[in-house]
């Protein structure tokens, strides 16, 4: 009797333990699934945003899997792929590592030749891809001009690249006023810009309009484009780029003292609307020392109180599409 009870005792200690074993199995199991499963993000043209793919990444290599993933494109066809068409891993994104859960991502003079929406939908599908991974908090973006950080958060979530609403903002616009010797300001109504595109929004205004406002000395040739603004958050030279085409240079006509004006018509221009404390220039993406005799040039332009004259009067943008 005692033999047939220790033998009971010992057969359902065995069953229990293959019961805890294989609930474990398939909690542990989950879990593995869990944190192998990942969330690819691309665009819905037809819905103006951005989802996600579910894909299953190898452990210990998932950023780099989830780097081919958006290479490689979407499988579903209501979803577009964000990645330049034609480009490679290694040619856009030169090199990446992880540091106290930051990954850090430098980025090859292509992704400075994006064109402004192309560049939203890469760097925001880019983010959330990277920072819905285990143990990444955010994103910092480098290139050989600047460096910014970006979170899930700081790209409200789930952006929105096609607006739905119209809704208008005050924005200041900084001219060199007629006699070249102190700036005027324009307050100017807009309706929908994008928070990541707003700078370059406000410049290329200030360019299109300094030739049709009253009391305004046109100094920056009409034919300039604003290739890029950069924002560089750290510690070395933290400030605005805005980088300009070669325009900008061989076709300014103006003497040296219109050009010190015209910089920091738009060097206020910038700052009002930022909270940097300064602006770096580029042309065609490269530092110089000199700009037609400013010779501080490659410096960073602040804020100066002295040149401001006065202002006109507000202007709405005209209503468009968006």
């Amino acid at each position: 009797m005692i033999k047939s009870y220790k033998k009971h005792i010992f057969v359902i200690t065995v069953l229990l333990l293959v019961i805890l074993s294989g609930v474990a199995f398939y909690f542990l199991r989950g879990n593995l699934d869990e944190d192998r499963g990942a969330k690819i993000y691309f665009y819905n043209a037809s819905k103006g945003r951005l989802e996600a793919e579910y894909r299953e990444l190898p452990l210990g290599e998932q950023v780099a899997a989830a780097l081919y993933e958006l290479v490689d494109g979407p499988r579903s066809h209501a979803l577009a792929r964000i990645w330049p068409a034609n480009t490679q891993t290694h040619e856009l994104v030169t090199a990446f590592y992880i540091q106290d859960g930051v990954l850090v991502v430098e980025l090859s003079d292509l992704y400075e030749e994006m064109p402004p929406t192309d560049e939203i939908l890469f760097r925001s599908a880019f983010t959330l891809t990277m920072t819905a991974l285990p143990h990444i908090e955010s994103v910092l973006f480098r290139t050989s001009s600047a460096e910014w950080q970006e979170s899930a958060e700081e790209i409200a979530n789930n952006p929105t690249i096609a607006s739905t609403q119209r809704h208008s903002e005050m924005f200041k616009l900084f001219f060199v006023d007629e006699s070249g010797e102190g700036l005027i300001t324009e307050d100017y109504f807009v309706a929908d810009v994008q928070h990541h595109r707003r700078t370059q929004h406000l410049l290329e205004t200030l360019i299109e309009l300094q030739g049709t406002t009253e009391g305004v000395l046109p100094l920056i040739p009409p034919e300039t484009k604003v290739r890029r603004v950069l924002i560089d958050r750290g510690r070395n030279s933290p400030g605005i780029y805005v980088v300009f085409s070669a325009e900008f240079h061989s076709r300014f006509s103006g003497t040296t003292a219109q050009a010190r004006m015209m910089l920091q018509s738009i060097a206020h221009t910038v700052l009002e609307h930022n909270d940097q404390q300064q602006v770096f220039f580029l042309i065609a993406s490269e530092r110089r020392d000199e700009f037609h005799g400013v010779t501080d040039f490659n410096l960073g332009f602040t804020r100066d109180e002295t040149v401001m004259m006065g202002y006109v009067e507000p202007r709405e943008e005209e209503p468009h599409e968006p």
